[in-house]
């Protein structure tokens, strides 16, 4: 099952609400107040929410959109006799869907690095060795034989 991030949407708690409404939409005609017409306006959900400012989305509100992209929302609070406020509005990126997995893979042996470096420290040894009674080398590094 892959790991899809979840979303948390809040608010600032309204001391007269005793609930909100969150509305969502992918068209950006949710902030425009005059085309705003609360459970009536066309193409949104809405989600009531009661005794809490934050959904968690997907968790907590399935009917959200599944389809990724940029949605508006917006979040009115509403009183004892359902009177709704003005929208507070927000917008974000929204993606629940996880990308595909890797199509190929394999597990593959390396070679642990203390033979490495045993390999090297041979090798270096026996070159030392080798060049330790050479008389050229001498000459070349110690500038002459004595």
């Amino acid at each position: 099952m892959p790991f899809i991030r979840k979303r948390r949407i809040w608010w600032e708690p309204v001391s007269e609400a005793t609930s909100y409404v969150v509305y969502v939409s992918k068209d950006d005609k949710i902030h425009d107040p005059a085309k705003f017409l609360w459970e009536n306006t066309p193409d949104i959900v809405s989600k009531p929410v009661i005794g809490k400012t934050e959904l968690i989305v997907p968790d907590e509100w399935p009917e959200f959109p599944k389809e990724p992209g940029t949605y508006h929302i917006g979040i009115t609070s509403r009183d004892d006799v359902r009177n709704q406020s003005d929208p507070l509005f927000l917008s974000g990126l929204f993606k629940f869907l996880a990308p595909p997995s890797p199509s190929k893979g394999g597990i593959e042996s390396l070679p642990l690095v203390r033979s490495i470096l045993r390999q090297g420290r041979t090798i270096i040894q026996g070159a030392l060795e080798e060049v330790r009674d050479n008389e050229e080398v001498l000459d070349a590094y110690l500038g002459g034989s004595s």
